[in-house]
């Protein structure tokens, strides 16, 4: 949680995180219900003392459950037997969840936010450009750091999660 948070609290850049890294790891490490409850502990946390303000409770929520996600992802994909696969393949499943995970956490949040401007249409029309930063960045970081880390991460699975 706590590298989460730095890297969320370290991005000068809209979009630019390794949040979704970090939880998605904490998920191939801890399992698929520790994974959810650090996304969501750690997005609640940074939704609440955001450095720009507390977010809307609704744009909370939609964030909490976003991130979520990307830990419960991290859980089913190493219960799946990602750290076995070879590199190339390996690396092949962590873009598509980076652009899968990205994608829902951006539309969540989006819609979450169009609703309460009652612009749901432009929020989402919007949101186009920053989601396809977000969703590049975020495959980048995935088959860069993520399909090593994943590896490494495997032998201490068995000792962590439950």
């Amino acid at each position: 949680m706590a590298a989460g948070l730095t890297g969320a609290y370290a991005e000068t850049i809209p979009n630019f995180e390794v949040l979704t890294l970090v939880v998605f790891c904490s998920g191939v490490l801890l399992g698929v219900r520790d994974g959810m409850l650090t996304g969501a502990i750690t997005m609640l946390v940074y939704s609440l003392l955001n450095p720009y303000g507390a977010a809307p409770p609704l744009i909370t929520l939609s964030q909490v459950v976003g991130e979520a996600a990307a830990g419960g992802a991290g859980g089913v994909l190493a219960s799946a037997g990602l750290a076995g696969f070879q590199s190339a393949p390996r690396a092949a499943v962590m873009a598509t969840a980076a652009v899968v995970l990205t994608l829902f956490f951006d539309l969540v949040t989006n819609l979450a936010t169009g609703y309460l401007l009652g612009q749901v249409r432009i929020a989402l029309l919007g949101g186009i450009p920053f989601s396809l930063w977000h969703i590049g960045w975020n495959v980048v970081l995935f088959v860069g750091v993520g399909t090593p880390l994943v590896g490494a991460l495997s032998h201490y699975r068995s000792r962590l999660s439950h």
